[in-house]
C-alpha cells in the first residue's frame, strides 16, 4: 500500500504543471481549439466552383483547377457538381456562397437576350477566362451522306435540353428529337431505330473515340453559317482526336462554342472581389500546370488570354493579363538588345490559337514550332 501511494505521489509531481518541465512545455503548448477562430480561418479564402455533371469533363476541369491553385487555408477552391450551363449561370448570380461557375457562351448570350435573369446581365456577370471549346459532334451510320440527310429523321440529342436542335434548325435541318444515353444511341443506330446521335460536348467523347475503324460509323460535317457568328465559331475534328473516325490528315468541319469560367462582377474593394482576385492570380500564374499530359485534353487547346466578344473580363483578371503582356513586351525589348528574347508561353499560345483557326492540333504544332524557332534564333 505504501508503495502504491509513493508511486502515485511521484506521478502526480512528475505531471504537475507547476514542475519545471511542465512549465516549460506549457509555454510552448498549442493554443486551445477555438471554433469561431477556426471557422473564420477556414472560410477566409474559400471559393466554391461549379463544374458539370459527375464523371463529366467540366467537373474534371473544375477539380484540376482546384488541385492546381489551392494552397491550404491561404487559398482553397471547392469543386462542386453543377447542373449544366444555364443552371450554373443562375447559381453564380443568385446562390449564396457560389463564387465561380463554368458555362458556355451561347447560354450567356441567350440568357442576356431573353432577360430571364434580369437586365444588364453583361454588367453583373464577368468572365475570368475562356476554358476550352466544346464542339458539336454528330455521329451517324456510314451510309448517311451529309447533315441534311437527317432532316425529319430521329436523332438522339444528348443531354436533354441541349442547344443541338436549335443549331441544326438554324442550318436548315429539323430533326425528330430523341433523348437516350450515348451508349444506347449507338446501339439504336446499329439497329436502325435512330439515324444519328449528336452532342455539343468537350472533345473527345470517350465512347466515340473507342469505336473501331470498321464499326460502320462516321462523323458528319457541320457547316458554319453567318447566323451562328454571335455565339459559335468554326471548329474541326481531326484524326488526332478520333483516329478511327477521321482519316489521317483529314478534317471534319463543325461548330464550337467557348466554355467560359465566370463570376459575379463584384465591386473592387469588397471581400468577395478580394477572394476572386486571389484566385485569379493563382489561376493564371499556374496555368502551365493545367496543360500537363495528365490533365484533361481540353486544357492543351485553351487560350486563357482570348477575349469573349460582348462580355467584360473580371477586372483583376484583365489587370493580371495586362501586367503579363507589359512584362513580356519589356522582356522582348531587353532581349532584343542581348540577343535572347523572353518568351511568354501564355501569349505564345494566344498567338498560336489565333493563327490555327480553332484547330487544337494545328495550334499545338504552331506553338511548338514557335518555341523551337525562338530557341534557335537566340543562338545565332
Amino acid at each position: 500500500m505504501r508503495f502504491v501511494l509513493a508511486l502515485g505521489l511521484v506521478l502526480a509531481v512528475g505531471l504537475s504543471p507547476c514542475s519545471a518541465e511542465g512549465g516549460k512545455s506549457g509555454r510552448h503548448a498549442k493554443a486551445p481549439f477555438s471554433h469561431a477562430a477556426e471557422r473564420a480561418r477556414a472560410n477566409e479564402n474559400l471559393l466554391m466552383l461549379l463544374g458539370g455533371a459527375l464523371g463529366g469533363p467540366w467537373l474534371q476541369m473544375a477539380q484540376e483547377i482546384a488541385v492546381t491553385v489551392s494552397d491550404g487555408d491561404d487559398l482553397r477552391v471547392l469543386p462542386i457538381a453543377g447542373e449544366g450551363s444555364r443552371q450554373n449561370l443562375r447559381d453564380v448570380l443568385l446562390v449564396q456562397g457560389v463564387d465561380l461557375g463554368i458555362t458556355r457562351l451561347e447560354v450567356l448570350n441567350g440568357v442576356k437576350a431573353s432577360g430571364e435573369l434580369g437586365p444588364n446581365l453583361d454588367r453583373r456577370v464577368a468572365y475570368i477566362a475562356a476554358l476550352a471549346v466544346d464542339m458539336l459532334q454528330v455521329l451517324a451510320r456510314s451510309d448517311v451522306a451529309s447533315l441534311r440527310d437527317l432532316n425529319g429523321k430521329k436523332v438522339n440529342v444528348f443531354p436533354k435540353g441541349s442547344v443541338v436542335p436549335v443549331v441544326l434548325k438554324t442550318l436548315g435541318v429539323e430533326i425528330e428529337e430523341v433523348n437516350v444515353t450515348l451508349a444506347d444511341a449507338i446501339e439504336q443506330i446499329r439497329t436502325g431505330k435512330l439515324q444519328a446521335t449528336a452532342c455539343f460536348c468537350s472533345v473527345p467523347i470517350p465512347i466515340y473515340r473507342n469505336l473501331g475503324a470498321d464499326s460502320g460509323f462516321k462523323l458528319l460535317g457541320v457547316p458554319y453559317a453567318q447566323a451562328l457568328e454571335e455565339s459559335y465559331l468554326p471548329a474541326s475534328l481531326t484524326s488526332d482526336t478520333y483516329p478511327n473516325l477521321v482519316a489521317p490528315g483529314a478534317k471534319v468541319e463543325t461548330v464550337g462554342s467557348n466554355v467560359v469560367l465566370v463570376s459575379y462582377n463584384w465591386a473592387p474593394g469588397t471581400e468577395r472581389y478580394r477572394k476572386i482576385e486571389k484566385f485569379v492570380n493563382a489561376f493564371f500564374s499556374n496555368f502551365e500546370k493545367l496543360q500537363q499530359p495528365s490533365r484533361h485534353p481540353s486544357w492543351r487547346s485553351v487560350n486563357p488570354a482570348a477575349s469573349i466578344r460582348g462580355w467584360q473580363r473580371f477586372p483583376a483578371a484583365k489587370q493580371w493579363l495586362d501586367r503579363r503582356a507589359a512584362a513580356a513586351a519589356a522582356g522582348a525589348k531587353a532581349g532584343g538588345r542581348s540577343g535572347a528574347p523572353a518568351i511568354d508561353p501564355v501569349l505564345a499560345r494566344a498567338q498560336a490559337a489565333k493563327a490555327a483557326g480553332g484547330d487544337p492540333a494545328v495550334q499545338e504544332r504552331l506553338f511548338k514550332e514557335f518555341l523551337e524557332w525562338s530557341r534557335t534564333k537566340g543562338k545565332r
